[in-house]
């Protein structure tokens, strides 16, 4: 057996979540690593979970599918859009999705689509919009997406596009996390935990249980005091400190 695809599926009626999530759960090699019942969540989703596919509803309130498709994702899983409306199958296929479901969703239907999915994927098109294939310490294969310097971040209704270049560093405050950016500060519902997902080494490196802090940033290190291009200054966690002494040589 294939080594199981991750999938996500995105749609604003529970009903219509739920046949979708039966379905995956009865093809072996598919796994449902998360459900979302909007665009905002999916967009969240698919940065921290970068999955093979998504099952995506194309009306949905404030943000459609046909939205989440224009946005520039950083990763770009492919899509089945599921729909009530048999008006947007033409415009569907100006996003080169791997098929168009009307609803209700029969299994039969459903399984046409996953094997269109496979096909592509066992065809390994540069199309798919990866660029490598990496094995993991398991053996699998699995897909990565490619270097795209940059994070989406959601501030209350807006969505940004954020380069790394323009990161300092992230504070966590329970449930939110503050990006100190050069000229502005962004404040975004994510647990710092989660974060550094997003933030990943070497470009960024933890320092502290409330701190992520871009290396290139660092202008000097003193003792467990660490100071930015700004003059920001941080504590070094003593947690972290070991950490720390993988990417920055410097340290003692």
């Amino acid at each position: 057996m294939n080594p199981p695809y991750q999938v996500i599926i995105v749609d604003d009626e529970p009903p219509a979540r739920a046949i979708v999530e039966v379905f995956v759960g009865r093809v072996p090699d598919l796994t449902c690593v998360a459900v979302c019942a909007n665009a905002h969540q999916a967009l969240d989703a698919i940065q921290r979970l970068k999955p093979d596919l998504v099952f995506l509803d194309i009306q949905m309130p404030e943000m459609t599918g046909i939205d989440l498709m224009n946005l520039r994702l950083p990763v770009q899983p492919d899509i089945i859009l599921t729909t009530a409306f048999s008006e947007f199958a033409l415009k569907s296929y100006e996003y080169a999705v791997i098929d168009y479901l009307m609803k209700p969703i029969a299994f039969e239907r459903f399984m046409q689509a996953i094997i269109k999915f496979k096909d592509k994927r066992l065809q390994l098109s540069d199309s798919v919009g990866w660029t490598a294939i990496e094995t993991t310490q398991s053996g699998n294969a699995k897909m990565t997406q490619p270097d795209d310097n940059s994070v989406w971040l959601r501030e209350e209704k807006r969505i940004l596009q954020i380069p790394y270049e323009d990161i300092l560093y992230i504070e966590g405050m329970k449930d939110y996390v503050k990006v100190y950016l050069k000229n502005e500060m962004i404040m975004t519902h994510l647990r710092i935990g989660k974060a550094e997902e997003l933030f990943p080494p070497p470009i960024f490196v933890r320092i502290h249980r409330s701190h992520i802090v871009r290396r290139a940033a660092i202008r000097s290190i003193d003792g467990n005091l660490i100071r930015l291009i700004n003059g920001t200054e941080l504590q070094i966690g003593p947690l972290y400190r070991e950490g720390l002494k993988k990417f920055i040589s410097a340290l003692r």
